[in-house]
């Protein structure tokens, strides 16, 4: 099942949401955020979980002001409510003209996840994907990808979407 986009498999216990395992694909990938924006913000907004829309709600906004429904309802498999809408040019509605994010404290799960996407293999096991476009990969300055980043940097929004 691995694919050169694959980082890495998650193995977690689903009651205490704790990680059990982390099998790392690649060894030598580096990530730093350039806070560019290219990619993670002007191409429209990511989907939203339950707790993304909560945490964007206590921060003053309404659903209505930031969210798109899933058309039809959600689907009880899918952890996801909507998508964050998107200006005009397509960019996020919280992208200030600057590539800064104007809720970047708050922002949405997939938001704190780029460039790496999370997919559930079975009802204990995701697998830690690339999105290989983003200037911050394999950057020379960049932290190493490895067991102590994922648990450090991506352990909450990991398991947000994965359960």
């Amino acid at each position: 099942m691995e694919t050169n986009e694959e980082i890495a498999r998650i193995l977690l216990n689903p009651e205490t949401k704790q990680i059990l395992d982390i099998a790392l694909y690649r060894k030598n990938l580096r990530f730093k955020c350039k806070r560019c924006a290219i990619f993670c913000c002007k191409l429209g907004g990511p989907k939203l979980t339950k707790s993304d829309a909560e945490r964007i709600e206590r921060i003053g906004y309404s659903e209505e002001e930031f969210m798109i429904p899933i058309e039809g309802g959600t689907d009880c498999s899918s952890p996801f409510l909507g998508s964050l809408k998107a200006k005009e040019d397509g960019s996020c509605i919280f992208l200030k003209s600057d590539s800064e994010c104007s809720i970047y404290d708050h922002r949405p799960t997939l938001c704190k996840l780029y460039p790496f996407e999370v997919f559930r293999i079975d009802f204990q096991s995701v697998v830690l994907r690339l999105v290989p476009c983003c200037t911050g990969l394999n950057s020379p300055d960049g932290e190493l990808v490895d067991e102590q980043f994922i648990v450090n940097s991506l352990l909450d929004a990991r398991v947000d979407l994965a359960f």
